[in-house]
């Protein structure tokens, strides 16, 4: 294993891929993991925490971690304050959104999750949030979670039926969810 730290980023990278027959030939054998590290948690005064154990081709660790609830609404923080654009050499854009971060939000909707509401810092009441995501949703760049979700999701035609249905998708899920 090797790591390398940057202000509040660490990177690990794991030379496993080959031993548990997940990379081919010619593919990198490395397990790329980012951890985000914030000292300070002060959006959020009501949590938990839990320790999950992770035990899966024959390793295995113990992770803490936020539970699911907590961790969904810091990607809803995500959605609702991220400012990211990706761009290209000559300063174009390229991508307005982090199609993961509607990707994750799709994943904890079909969980069945519901957020905590403590959590999501400047949000009142449940339909304040419901109408703030619904515009978000509405407005969303699809080319952008296409491009973003493409070198993420092996399964191209996936990630293009995905990336053209995904407001459809989150809008049922939302009406649904909260």
């Amino acid at each position: 294993m090797t790591t390398s730290i940057q202000k509040f980023r660490i990177y690990l990278k794991f030379p496993l891929l080959k031993e548990l027959n997940l990379a081919k030939a010619g593919e990198t054998d490395l397990l790329f993991l980012k951890i985000e590290i914030f000292k300070e948690f002060d959006f959020c005064s009501r949590y938990k925490i839990q320790i999950v154990p992770l035990m899966k081709f024959n390793r295995s660790i113990l992770i803490k971690t936020f539970d699911l609830s907590t961790l969904m609404s810091t990607k809803i923080m995500a959605i609702l304050n991220r400012k990211w654009e990706k761009t290209d050499k000559d300063g174009k854009t390229l991508i307005r959104v982090k199609g993961r971060d509607y990707f994750d939000l799709m994943w904890y909707f079909s969980k069945n999750i519901t957020p905590n509401f403590f959590c999501i810092k400047g949000i009142k009441a449940k339909e304040e949030l419901k109408e703030k995501l619904k515009s978000l949703i509405e407005g969303v760049d699809l080319r952008s979670i296409y491009i973003d979700l493409e070198q993420f999701i092996e399964d191209e035609k996936f990630v293009k039926n995905l990336s053209k249905n995904i407001r459809e998708i989150l809008m049922a899920s939302l009406n649904n969810s909260l």
